[in-house]
């Protein structure tokens, strides 16, 4: 049986449930192993022993997550030859977002066979403009994903090149509407995450949880070291609701949806 080498990033759980449908769903012909790209190690031999290597990643304004594009910039070389698919998860739309990162793979020589774009639940707890929803509210948005997932495997299985985002006008889209803006003011966003000392019990989950070690606890607190990658796990697993990141309200409601608990690693 071939072999399917799933790289991907995480935030809340969103993207990893689009990996494991898919991987579900190419079990007739691949054997998958999922790995999470923040993971210690030496990850060039799970890459050069795959016959399909599938990235799969959230779109930050329209923007692959750091974590994702240095896994890219350290691991092209192994990805010359390769055959490879993105998945790309967004809450509204991202114009080229699959392509973002599907350029960069293409200059280091891999051949990127299929790309889709996932709209899936909003995770951004602290903002005030898009509602957060859980549960039962999910249904539908589930539903749409779960169909599209399908099909992208199907297509993968049936050797069909459907590459989203790598058009001209999404290229103009994503970059014009969104990246431009997003990455001039990356490295600020990275230092915005802020933690209120009246909520915060120190109770160190978001430390521990945290797929970059942004967070550290140091003399009873809790202290940003100023990498955060923006994924907004810790915004909604904090018990207190004490962390926010790019809104300056706290969240009235976190992000449970229905991401597995194994999603929160």
């Amino acid at each position: 049986m071939k072999k399917l080498a799933a790289f991907y990033f995480t935030g809340t759980g969103n993207t990893l449930y689009i990996v494991k449908r898919i991987c579900e769903k190419l079990s007739a012909q691949y054997l998958s192993e999922l790995i999470d790209v923040t993971q210690k190690g030496d990850l060039s031999k799970k890459l050069e022993g795959a016959d399909l290597i599938l990235l799969a990643f959230p779109i930050y304004g329209s923007a692959p997550p750091i974590p994702m594009r240095e896994f890219v910039a350290k691991y092209g070389g192994s990805l010359k030859g390769k055959r490879i698919a993105i998945a790309e998860t967004q809450y509204f739309f991202s114009g080229d977002g699959a392509a973002s990162l599907g350029r960069a793979v293409e200059k280091c020589g891999g051949a990127v066979i299929a790309a889709e774009h996932f709209n899936m639940p909003n995770n951004l707890a602290d903002s005030t403009i898009f509602p957060v929803k859980n549960g039962k509210e999910l249904e539908k948005t589930l539903l749409r994903a779960q169909k599209r997932a399908d099909k992208f495997a199907q297509n993968i299985l049936e050797g069909k090149c459907a590459r989203r985002g790598f058009g001209v006008f999404s290229h103009a889209v994503g970059y014009f509407c969104q990246r431009k803006f997003f990455r001039k003011n990356e490295a600020e966003k990275r230092k915005k995450l802020a933690i209120d000392p009246k909520k915060c019990v120190s109770c160190g989950l978001c430390a521990q949880k945290c797929p970059v070690g942004n967070l550290k606890k140091e003399s009873g607190k809790i202290v940003p070291a100023g990498k955060c990658v923006l994924c907004y796990r810790c915004v909604n697993l904090c018990p207190q609701r004490a962390i926010t990141l790019v809104g300056k309200n706290p969240p009235k409601a976190q992000y449970r949806g229905f991401r597995d608990t194994e999603s929160r690693h």
